[in-house]
């Protein structure tokens, strides 16, 4: 059977994909099972210092498979698998976002429900000039993942992020890049090469450094700005005196 979701090592950039192409990499349970356990060996794995996530053919990720969602409602819905499903979910946004390696995003074609919200967990990210992306959870009858009801109101305000949710329209590649949810945007053809780019750009910086700043960045957005200075300067100091910089 082939992998939902293939790893493999470019010269210590960890190349991640979403491979379930003729879905348009739509998420099921076993996608799900095999990018958490893929993400978390990368993490692991000293060889891997950098972490590109894309997706095969034409789309990065088209959200949730409803056909499989519908087959496995069906015969009634096991509350205890939706709950495992949820957390793996979630999971796989923690180690996006909390893991200790700076993570790239190629996204190109549909970026849709959590393929969207993963693209947003990453740290930079390289859109394709035609990509669109939208959040359906909520026309679905289903609930937005990936800490995005947090990470969206800080960046876009609390009105776009109210019509982002509750009306699930579809927005551009460049109304994403002005809106700040979107990093670079670059010709369809040019994504996963300067998404590349990026990637072995951030091999030449110390791995300490970056861990540090990840976590330091992500705390900063639950703490008041007083413990963020706090954290800052222990930051610094862990820097200078632990890793000789």
């Amino acid at each position: 059977m082939k992998q939902a979701v293939t790893r493999e090592n470019h010269s210590g950039v960890c190349i991640l994909t979403l491979n379930r192409p003729e879905k348009l990499n739509a998420i099921n349970a076993r996608l799900v099972q095999e990018f958490g356990a893929a993400l978390a060996s990368a993490l692991a794995c000293p060889d891997d210092k950098v972490i590109l996530l894309r997706g095969e053919g034409r789309a990065f990720c088209a959200g949730n498979d409803l056909e499989a969602s519908e087959e496995q409602a069906a015969p009634g819905i096991d509350r205890g698998a939706v709950e495992a499903h949820a957390a793996a979910l979630q999971e796989i946004s923690r180690g996006l976002m909390l893991g200790d390696k700076p993570v790239v995003g190629a996204i190109h074609g549909w970026a849709v429900g959590a393929g969207f919200e993963w693209a947003l967990n990453c740290d930079l990210t390289v859109w394709g000039q035609s990509t669109r992306a939208f959040f359906p959870e909520l026309a679905l009858g289903l609930f937005p993942t990936g800490g995005v009801l947090s990470l969206l109101p800080r960046t876009v305000g609390l009105a776009r992020a109210r019509e982002m949710f509750l009306l699930g329209e579809k927005y551009d590649a460049d109304t994403l890049h002005a809106l700040g949810l979107a990093g670079r945007v670059v010709s369809d053809e040019r994504v996963f090469e300067e998404a590349l780019a990026i990637a072995q750009r951030l091999l030449m910086l110390p791995g300490s450094a970056v861990a540090r700043w990840k976590r330091a960045a992500h705390e900063a957005m639950t703490l008041t700005l007083d413990a963020t200075l706090d954290r800052e300067a222990e930051a610094l100091v862990a820097a200078i005196c632990e890793d000789g910089g």
